[in-house]
Parts: structure tokens; sequence; C-alpha cells
């Protein structure tokens, strides 16, 4: 089977997953349509004004969707609505944080770049990047990733997100459409799968060893895996699921829950923070982020033991997350918690403090 025909079929799983809620009326893509969910009221002419450059258009829609009587369209009914007669238009992503090395076309960038379509974003050790698009979803990037944007696109009319993210290597998460408009097409893909998420607080992965994974924290989504073609898998909050490098699914997986975190002041500059065990946990992810959110990171460890020791890079307040990974490499959500640095540390004229015994913002014991 050719990748081309491959994909639709990857495309019409997430689709129908994706169109469950029928008051949430954009419903992702299907192959080369937009989809979405008729309301009371509308009329193939009104979406067609709404949706294309032509109300003409709706004769179009009318074919591609087999309707005999354009009187009578049945509320809720998923209409299919070919992208090439949507009014689209470039789009472009803030970059809302930045840490570390990032690299955008193999160029070094400052929080001032826009990303576009076609842009690759690449991050180093220790460095991250969280983008804000046009309708205020967010993509985070953490260390040691490569992310082609495939695709970044708005819908002239709604203002609705088309927008691919291809993870050659690394991770990505994403809230898609925070105030809950819906997107037009939301896709995070790896070599072997691809997520189609709505409204959804998601994090995939991509490793030529391991294969992929995709972890959902909140809302809905679709996962197929490459070897699976015809099949898809529909998550729900505090699920995730893996693919081999051959692109074979694996069963869904419940994450395991946030671990209660204590901290204490152990120095003028550190915190110790204690992580109560959690049944099946194998190691945990410990970040610092200058936001509760933790979209700001400004570093990153994985601990096998259940402790740590955190510090910032100056006076101020902080923010540590721990989340908890099993024997699948599968997170689940953080637990966090602030921790405030009163002390003025002295800092080198590169900003590395060296009060906070010259090490890095987290000291893990193993």
């Amino acid at each position: 089977m050719r990748i081309n025909t491959f994909l639709r079929l990857l495309l019409f799983n997430i689709a129908c997953l994706l169109t469950l809620d029928i008051h949430a009326q954009p419903a992702g893509a299907h192959e080369d349509h937009f989809l979405y969910q008729i309301k009371p009221g509308e009329t193939l002419s009104s979406l067609s004004e709404t949706f294309t450059s032509k109300q003409s258009n709706w004769k179009a829609i009318q074919k591609s969707n087999r309707i005999a009587n354009t009187r009578k369209v049945p509320i809720g009914m998923t209409l299919k609505i070919p992208f090439s007669l949507i009014d689209e238009e470039p789009d472009q992503a803030k970059v809302l944080y930045l840490t570390g090395n990032v690299l955008v076309n193999n160029q070094p960038i400052d929080k001032n770049r826009v990303i576009a379509e076609a842009d690759t974003i690449i991050t180093g050790t220790q460095s991250n990047i969280t983008l804000v698009l046009s309708d205020e979803s967010k993509v985070q990037i953490p260390p040691d990733s490569t992310v082609l944007v495939k695709r970044l696109r708005k819908f002239r009319g709604t203002g609705l997100i088309d927008a691919i993210f291809n993870i050659e290597t690394g991770k990505l998460a994403a809230h898609a459409s925070p105030k809950k408009t819906g997107v037009g097409r939301f896709e995070i893909r790896t070599p072997v799968s691809i997520t189609g998420v709505r409204g959804t607080v998601v994090r995939a992965e991509a490793s030529q060893q391991a294969g992929s994974s995709s972890e959902l924290l909140n809302g809905k989504a679709a996962f197929i895996a490459a070897a699976s073609r015809d099949q898809s898998v529909h998550l729900n909050a505090n699920q995730g699921i893996t693919a081999t490098p051959k692109g074979q699914a694996g069963d869904i997986i419940e994450l395991l829950p946030p671990p209660e975190i204590q901290l204490s002041q152990s120095g003028p500059f550190e915190f110790k923070v204690a992580i109560q065990p959690v049944t099946g946990a194998t190691s945990y992810l410990v970040r610092v982020s200058n936001d509760i959110s933790g979209y700001d990171v400004l570093f990153t460890e994985t601990v096998k033991k259940p402790e740590a020791r955190v510090t910032g890079p100056g006076k101020g307040t902080y923010y540590v997350s721990v989340r908890s990974i099993d024997s699948n490499q599968l997170a689940g959500a953080d637990a966090v918690q602030p921790f405030t640095i009163t002390a003025t540390s002295i800092m080198t004229e590169t900003g590395v403090s060296i009060g906070t015994q010259s090490g890095p913002l987290i000291q893990t014991h193993y």
C-alpha cells in the first residue's frame, strides 16, 4: 500500500474518533477534507460563505457529501468541506519562551524569531522552546528534539488552526485550542504514528530505537500506528500508548498518577525534593520552571531514585515539577510546588551562579 493511501486511512480513522461531541462543531480532518458538524440554523450556503472563498461553493460541498435535499441537512451531520475550497492563509507561531541552544533551519534564534511552515526546530541539551499559535494553542519542544513544522496555516474566516508537526526525533507537548474553539486540523506525526488532537493536552515522542508514544493528559485523541493502517485507538484523559519501530501499536496504558512531593531548604540556594515513591514508577522526570504551567523550563533531569536537589539561577520564585515514568517510558501528570530563593548569589559573566555549588540546576542522586 502506497504511503498516500496509508495516510488517507490514518486521517479517516482520526476524524471518526474526533467527531464524537456534536457540541464542538470543528471536528478535525478526513483525507483532504475539513470536518464540521452542522448546528441549528446553518445551511450549505452559509457554511460555504464562512469557510470558503465563495458562497457558490455550496454546490461543491453538496457533491462531496452526496446531499440530495439541501433544505433538509440533518443537524449534527458531519459535513466534509474540501481543504482546496477553504480560504486559508499562512500562519506564524511566536516564541513564548526560549532556553539554551535552539536552532531553526540550523541557525541560532532569539525570542524575536517567528516560526513558519517548513521550519525545522532543533533543541540541544538542556534547551527548550515554547511556541504560541494564533489561536493561543501552545507547542513545547523539550531538549534533544528535532521537529519539522509540516503545516502551519489558519482559516481566513474563522481563525481555526491547520497545523501538522512532524517529530523526527525527541518529544513534543501541545495544548491545542485552549479556548475550546476547536481546530481545523492539529496533528502530531512521527515516522510510525499519527496522533490527531482537538482541545487536548498531549505529549508525543519519536525514537529510532523505541518507536513512538503518546500521552494524553486532557481531552481526546486518536492514535494510529503505521502497521495498523485501518485500525485506530481512541485515547481518553490520563491514557498513553506506544508503537514499536516497525509501527506496531501496543495496548492502551493508564498513566501513573503525579507523585506526592515535599520540599525542604537545604542551603541558601538549594532545596531538597523528597518524592513519595509511586507504584509502577521506574524513574521520575524533574523540571525547574519560571512559571507554574511549566512552559518556561530552565532545567530537566530524569532521576532513578525518588529524590533530587533543585535551585534557580538567582533570587526569585521558581517551580519544581515531578512526573512518574513507568516501564514503558510513559509519563503521567506533574506534581508542582514553588520554591523561593531569597539570597543573592554571585553570577559569572555567562550568567552561571557560583553560589549554588557551581553545578546544574538539579543535582540528582542515584
